[in-house]
């Protein structure tokens, strides 16, 4: 029983709950990913093969009521979506749209925005265009595989003005995200934006995902429902953008203390916020050096924020990362 306890940061406090500690702090372990032990290349593939199916079956399951509206866009990154001084509709794509959590707080705030709204689950595209408040003269939502399939053959390329990428990225393995990177800037606009929000490094699920031998490779894991999440650190993240076409703009990593008030512990969740840029060649080379800089100088500081959980993530933890 000690041993287990030992292993799982998780059991251990609520052994000691058990016991009459007034409150623990649970943190997570920068060491624990590269000595996990991982999933069988078998599992790993079946994982990759079936992944649109897991997603199916999620959507199938929680419908629209897992992730709650994501109103922080506004807060966060509010003068991104200002009206064009021409009078133009702002294009956005919202790649992994899910249920619509993002793009219907967007439409509701923004009147002037025109969304395209894609997701490899045929299921969560079903549930956008059920949605009360959808419309498509104002919405283009459609299935897509952005791993395989050549977004520029449904949307103009170069018209989209900001793309949003929440909670989305981590979802695809390591080695496909530069095929999602390239895809999404064939059709944004010369200095367009990515807006990017997602999982990072230290955050308490990844612990208790390695603790369950559940890692697929290195930060890359399989819940158990068989969807997956990839934990970004930020120079992993500035390195793949930079790499495949874009400027950082900004990146931090952002963190809370999240309270469980009936077991008395409070849990450290860490996700990682940026913005990019789709740069030309010139403009790459020019920004660099000065990314670089950045990124060598970064100290790690964690900002640290008011929100609640549900605002920071958009969502209710599932039930392996409870």
């Amino acid at each position: 029983m000690a041993g287990d306890a030992a292993a799982n940061p998780v059991a251990a406090a609520e052994a000691a709950v058990a016991e009459g500690v007034k409150k623990i702090q649970i943190y997570s372990s920068s060491s624990s990913s590269s000595s996990a032990r991982q999933v069988t290349p078998f599992w790993k593939e079946k994982y990759e093969r079936d992944a649109k199916k897991y997603w199916d079956i999620f959507y199938k399951r929680h419908q629209d009521r897992f992730f709650k509206d994501r109103h922080y866009l506004d807060k966060e990154w509010g003068h991104y979506f200002l009206a064009d001084k021409d009078g133009k509709n702002l294009v956005v794509l919202e790649v992994g749209c899910g249920a619509g959590n993002t793009i219907f707080p967007l439409v509701a705030t923004y009147p002037y925005i025109i969304v395209h709204a894609c997701d490899f689950s045929s299921r969560a595209i079903d549930l956008v265009k059920g949605h009360k408040d959808f419309s498509a003269d104002r919405i283009n939502a459609f299935v897509c595989d952005l791993t395989v399939q050549t977004l520029s053959e449904i949307i103009e390329p170069s018209s989209v003005d900001i793309v949003t990428m929440v909670f989305v990225l981590s979802a695809v393995s390591p080695e496909k995200m530069p095929l999602v990177l390239h895809n999404i800037r064939r059709v944004l606009k010369p200095n367009g934006r990515v807006l990017f929000r997602d999982y990072a490094t230290g955050d308490l699920a990844q612990e208790r995902l390695t603790c369950k031998e559940q890692q697929i490779s290195e930060n890359f894991y399989v819940r158990g429902d068989g969807t997956r999440a990839y934990y970004f650190s930020k120079k992993f993240l500035a390195n793949l953008f930079m790499q495949n076409g874009f400027s950082v703009e900004e990146v931090s990593i952002c963190s809370k203390q999240v309270e469980n008030r009936s077991l008395e512990i409070v849990m450290n969740r860490r996700w990682i916020q940026a913005v990019f840029c789709n740069r030309s060649l010139v403009q790459m080379h020019e920004n660099m050096s000065i990314t670089e800089k950045f990124l060598n100088n970064y100290d790690d500081t964690e900002v640290d924020v008011s929100d609640s959980i549900a605002d920071m993530f958009g969502m209710s933890p599932p039930a392996d990362e409870k």
